[in-house]
Order: structure tokens, then sequence, then C-alpha cells
């Protein structure tokens, strides 16, 4: 999972029109391309960390890693459904379905 969340912030900082454009909704804007990239630096953090403290055996700390993930997916999933009025349904489901995913 890690490792996943970690090639997932790497998609998202190199290449986050690609993820932007699969809404079809409008062409990415400068603002939610640097969104985009944010989140993937979190997510890169996240699962370098969690892949670090699973290389060193260290099962507490790969813990807290993967508490933090937790958390911070739970967390997206409740901003995108408090968006619904700003993004529409659609997209605020979306968003929610997709940070649920994790």
């Amino acid at each position: 999972m890690s490792a996943l969340r970690s090639a997932v912030g790497v998609t998202l900082i190199l290449w986050p029109e690609r993820f932007l454009r699969l809404s079809g909704r409008e062409a990415p804007t400068g603002a939610s391309i640097l969104l985009l990239r944010t989140v993937g630096i979190r997510d890169l953090a996240l699962g370098f960390g969690g892949m670090n403290a699973a290389r060193r055996g260290s099962e507490a700390e790969f813990r807290r890693w993967t508490a933090m993930g937790a958390a911070s997916d739970c967390l997206d999933v409740v901003a995108s459904l408090a968006s619904t009025r700003m993004i529409g349904r659609r997209e605020a489901a979306g968003a929610a379905l997709t940070a649920g995913a994790f």
C-alpha cells in the first residue's frame, strides 16, 4: 500500500493534468494543478514513510504511517462530501470514492 501511495504521489506531481482530464468537465487550471501536486507531495511523503518503516522492520512505526495515511484519506472523503454544493454531487462522490478506495 505504501508503494502504491508513493506511485500515486509521483504521478500526481509529474502529470496532474492527465488525472484532472479524467473528470472531463473542464480544462485544468493552474490552481487545480497546484492542488493535485500538493496532494501528490503528501501521498509521496506518506508512502515513503511507510516503505521506510517496513524496510527497517519497525512494525509500530509502520502502523503509525499507515494510520496517518488512513486518517488523511478519511479526511479527504469528508472534505469531498462537504464540497458537494460547490462542485456538484457527481464530482464530490467521485472524489470521495477515490479517496475511500485507499
